[in-house]
């Protein structure tokens, strides 16, 4: 069963930074002027989508808009409570630690998450192209092993990667897989993934071959008066009694 459909040549990597429908427009702006409900929709979004790993930066990002919209309207909270009423100087600090540690500082810690999901999928993006135009994989089946991603979610890659024009439209992708792959392209596609080492595969050590046993003198019959008589390897000597010939054998 085909897949997808496809043609030799590798595209240079074209990803947006984070790929936004109408909707998470809409979350963020609603993010920014009424957090509570923002905060809402935008796990909506991440539970309907994260196991999608396109979408993983993106829901991410939505998640920081949100608690920096929730900082901003805590900040006109408290310009608006400075300005009608004195307010002391504690309590005034006191609120805006508070207001630091829940809101702000989750946000520094999403958008953090956020890049460090966008680079993962990068790579990712980036070991796909590899092992289909440099290593000739056609199967879905190698391609989830040696990506580490499953079946379903390779399917829901590449279709991504199509999309956007970093694989070709014409691409063929065959479900199932086959043992003819070649390994040494396996690998270097994988050197992209993070966590990987970027090396290459090693040769496997061949066993050296066992040493020719050694040969010491022996005593030989002599053939023409039968005395025996000690030979060197590889060596004749004559008879110590009739003086006849003998070779080492």
């Amino acid at each position: 069963m085909n897949m997808l459909t496809g043609q030799e040549g590798q595209n240079t990597l074209r990803l947006p930074k984070y790929d936004r429908p109408v909707f998470d427009y809409v979350i963020i702006i609603i993010g920014y002027l009424f957090m509570p409900l923002g905060l809402i929709l935008a796990l909506v979004r991440f539970a309907g989508s994260h196991f999608k790993n396109y979408r993983k930066p993106a829901n991410i990002s939505l998640l920081y808009h949100v608690f920096v919209g929730g900082f901003m309207q805590m900040m006109v909270f408290v310009i608006y409570m400075v300005t009608s009423a004195p307010i002391d100087t504690v309590t005034l600090i006191t609120m805006l630690i508070l207001f630091t540690v829940l809101l702000l500082l989750p946000a520094s810690g999403f958008a953090a998450s956020a890049a460090k999901a966008r680079f993962k999928f990068s790579q990712l993006a980036q070991a796909y192209v590899q092992l289909i135009n440099t290593g000739g994989i056609r199967y879905i089946g190698n391609l989830s092993e040696q990506t580490g991603q499953s079946e379903s979610d390779v399917r829901r890659d590449l279709l991504y990667l199509q999309s956007h024009g970093v694989l070709s439209a014409d691409l063929v992708i065959n479900e199932g897989r086959t043992a003819a792959a070649p390994q040494e392209l396996f690998q270097e596609g994988l050197s992209s993934l993070p966590g990987s080492s970027g090396g290459q595969a090693q040769p496997v050590p061949q066993p050296a071959a066992a040493p020719a046993p050694t040969q010491l003198p022996k005593s030989v019959r002599c053939p023409g008066c039968g005395a025996q008589n000690t030979v060197s390897p590889g060596q004749s000597k004559n008879c110590d009694y009739c003086g006849t010939t003998i070779a080492y054998s």
